[in-house]
């Protein structure tokens, strides 16, 4: 399924690897949740992501994705992907919680794909432990969502961040929607994730709260910066948030519609803060009241958020005041998390 050229971006000049950077993208399957895995290996009869599948894509018909609990299948650009999603809490008649985890996918010192060594530690089994901890913990209801060629779903990782996958993505949602009864959406992101919650917002009238944690906001300048040809049309067409300011702007401009937070460590060395400001200060340029909050990532790369972008989800759903729930991260240390 993956094409002869390289999709994967080249690991940043000067940098640590790019399985380095993103090791902390499965914090969310791991943190506060029961051990899953102990010392003394696997639980009986599970099967852990492979990175054969993250490398090459897979592919699933509608027959089989069928079969497969809590997955939906949809058809974008002649393409048929069968996305994975694991749920908690009830869904009918509500409007759970989404989120979407980062890129796992990178190069290594010699320019061989690679794959983020904490995916591989995953499976399916885990990531339903982990939605039903966080969905207790947040008093919501919660959807881990498994993006394209990721965690059960089919196709291509190395198709991320594009017109592709933005649109399997919002097709995926609308058949989520109907299966389950949900009535809308509060969506989460991080890293590679979070580009996906600025396209939904601009293209939906069904979300109340959006998280952004950790994203290339300003894509086109982080492309250009690392090297990465932007790619203009068709179905691998980059998504560069910066494109959606004017139709974000209008539904985040306080009046009860959207509300947006942007969760930025302002010594983030995979996704430099550069590239997050620009897109804030865009969307306020054109009237949008985003809330951008200033804390510390648990990594060495200080770019994890996920636990942090989770429990602001979580308050603003609860109907936290933006005062509040900055006062409650603004400035936090890394490991400041509740308990």
């Amino acid at each position: 399924m993956a094409p002869a050229f390289e999709a994967a971006p080249p690991r940043p000049r000067r940098s640590p690897s790019h399985a380095r950077r993103i090791a902390g993208a499965f914090l969310f399957t791991l943190s506060l949740a029961p051990a899953a895995v102990s010392a003394q290996g696997l639980p009986q009869g599970v099967k852990t992501f492979s990175a054969a599948d993250v490398i090459n894509g897979t592919k699933v018909s509608r027959e089989q994705c069928a079969r497969t609990p809590k997955a939906v299948y949809v058809e974008s650009f002649g393409q048929g992907v069968c996305i994975r999603y694991y749920a908690s809490g009830p869904l009918r008649g509500a409007a759970p919680i989404v989120f979407f985890t980062g890129d796992v996918l990178g190069l290594d010192d010699k320019g061989r794909r690679e794959v983020d060594p904490g995916y591989l530690t995953q499976a399916p089994e885990f990531i339903d432990i982990a939605s039903k901890v966080w969905a207790g913990r947040l008093h919501a209801p919660m959807i881990f969502f498994g993006r394209m060629g990721l965690n059960g779903s089919s196709g291509w990782h190395g198709d991320r961040r594009t017109a592709l996958e933005v649109d399997v993505t919002a097709r995926a949602l609308d058949a989520i929607a109907a299966k389950e009864g949900a009535t809308g959406f509060h969506l989460v992101g991080q890293s590679g994730g979070a580009m996906l919650v600025p396209a939904l917002l601009a293209a939906r009238d069904d979300v109340g709260c959006a998280v952004i944690a950790s994203g290339p906001l300003d894509f086109r300048a982080f492309t250009r910066a690392y090297g990465i040809t932007f790619r203009t049309s068709g179905a691998r067409a980059h998504y560069d948030p910066m494109a959606d300011v004017g139709r974000i702007a209008p539904k985040i401009a306080g009046d009860g519609g959207s509300r947006l937070f942007v969760l930025t460590d302002p010594k983030d060395r995979a996704v430099p803060a550069k590239f997050q400001a620009p897109f804030v200060a865009a969307l306020e340029k054109a009237g949008g009241r985003p809330v951008q909050i200033q804390t510390e990532g648990r990594d060495a790369e200080h770019h994890a958020l996920i636990e942090k972008a989770l429990f602001v989800a979580g308050q603003c759903v609860a109907e936290a005041s933006d005062a509040e729930i900055v006062k409650r991260w603004q400035g936090r240390a890394g490991d400041d998390l509740p308990r």
